[in-house]
């Protein structure tokens, strides 16, 4: 698959205009990404990292920043916080200057052909918020208050509200999936797979499709015709991590006979019951919505429900440890090991989930990614039409770029 396009290739020219900018790439550029494989699934897309000329900007750069301007001014320091333990959101603003400059890197992607339109929230612990928007989406311009799907990232949501259960004692992270199956579903096995193999994708469950390029409810109406259709499992449970869609309507499918409850009324009244989260809405109320299909969100709310998890207000710290607990492999519970999961686009400490549309529904892609030790939370939600293959290295490579800025 093509690579998407560097846009640390195509800021040379706005770095002449803007100070700010300059100094923001000129720190930015100090590394190169890694390519790596990632796995693909019905809403994730593999990215290969390509080359950038990183060194050539970072030349003109040095050229035309004061030796004494530095972007530490900024007032981010890497180290400073740590996973589950941010400090209280930051009500105020990004500082105004610093504001200019992301809107600038959204405002260079839309020019660029990039992508068609984007929205963008990036909060920064003790520091402030900023959301910006640029272009259109599906031809209607996009506003602070537009809110678009989530796809893929509202998987965190699910896993969080499984892990909420466990902590309750409702559930154990080694019981049986089938041990809490409603009673249509009673003839589904399961694979044999627990619960905590249902979360970190490694159940051994098929898609309905052999590609993954289709969201659940696209192919099944319901978790009933869903489970009664599925292929033969592809693995022993445990085995092998392999992304698949169907492990979230499992998922969902058992909240909701745990709760009595429709997934959404139990996430809405649980996980997502924090403040600034009224931007997540789900069009779809039951278990079908698990996997991410109708779930929309603005990007603020989306950045907000990233700090809030993985600052430590949603879950317990043994929780979300055990949810970024990787062990080298990709994904955890409902989480990405973003370096990983990107190919290489972030690297360091990065968590968080990608999201892409459906081919019925392309194209649009979403990253949600937290840099857990800067205190940093970053959510971008990008149409790009017609792009879809590259649609995930566009939207990882801009969320990179917004992060750039507080290095």
């Amino acid at each position: 698959m093509r690579p998407g396009i560097e846009l640390v290739q195509i800021l040379a020219p706005r770095l002449v205009a803007a100070v700010v900018i300059l100094a923001i790439v000129a720190s930015a550029c100090s590394s190169a990404a890694t390519p790596s494989t990632t796995p693909q699934g019905d809403s994730v897309a593999g990215v290969a990292s390509s080359t950038t000329s990183s060194e050539a900007i970072s030349t003109t750069v040095t050229t035309l920043v004061p030796t004494s301007t530095s972007t530490t001014d900024l007032g981010v320091s890497s180290n400073r916080y740590t996973l589950g333990a941010f400090p209280d959101y930051p009500e105020g603003p990004l500082p105004a200057s610093v504001a200019t400059a992301l809107q600038s890197l959204l405002d260079t992607a839309v020019e660029t052909g990039s992508v068609r339109g984007v929205t963008a929230a990036v909060i920064v612990a003790e520091k402030g918020t900023w959301t910006g928007t640029a272009g259109t989406w599906d031809g209607v311009a996009i506003t602070p208050e537009s809110r678009h799907p989530t796809h893929s990232s509202a998987k965190t949501m699910v896993a969080a509200e499984m892990l909420r259960l466990v902590e309750d004692g409702r559930v154990g992270l080694d019981d049986l999936a089938t041990d809490h199956l409603p009673r249509e579903l009673a003839f589904f096995d399961a694979n044999g797979a627990t619960i905590r193999e249902v979360l970190g994708m490694r159940s051994g469950l098929p898609s309905l499709d052999d590609v993954d390029a289709y969201y659940v409810a696209e192919l099944a109406p319901t978790p009933l015709a869903l489970f009664t259709a599925l292929p033969a499992p592809v693995a022993p449970p445990g085995s092998v991590t392999r992304y698949s869609g169907t492990n979230y309507v499992l998922l969902g499918s058992i909240i909701e006979h745990i709760t009595g409850r429709p997934l959404a009324e139990v996430l809405h009244g649980d996980v997502l019951a924090h403040p600034g989260l009224d931007g997540i809405v789900h069009t779809v109320p039951d278990a079908m919505a698990s996997d991410g299909w109708g779930v929309e969100t603005t990007s603020a709310a989306l950045a907000r429900w990233g700090y809030d998890l993985f600052g430590g207000s949603v879950i317990s710290t043994t929780s979300l440890h055990a949810m970024t607990d990787f062990n080298g492999e990709w994904y955890g519970f409902g989480v990405m090991n973003y370096p990983l999961a990107s190919g290489g686009v972030f690297t360091g400490s990065a968590v968080g989930h990608q999201g892409l549309s459906s081919v019925t529904t392309c194209c649009s892609a979403v990253a949600l990614v937290a840099l857990p030790d800067q205190g940093i939370v970053i959510a971008v939600q990008a149409d790009t039409t017609p792009a879809y293959d590259t649609a995930n290295p566009r939207v990882d490579r801009l969320a990179r770029t917004l992060a750039e800025a507080f290095r």
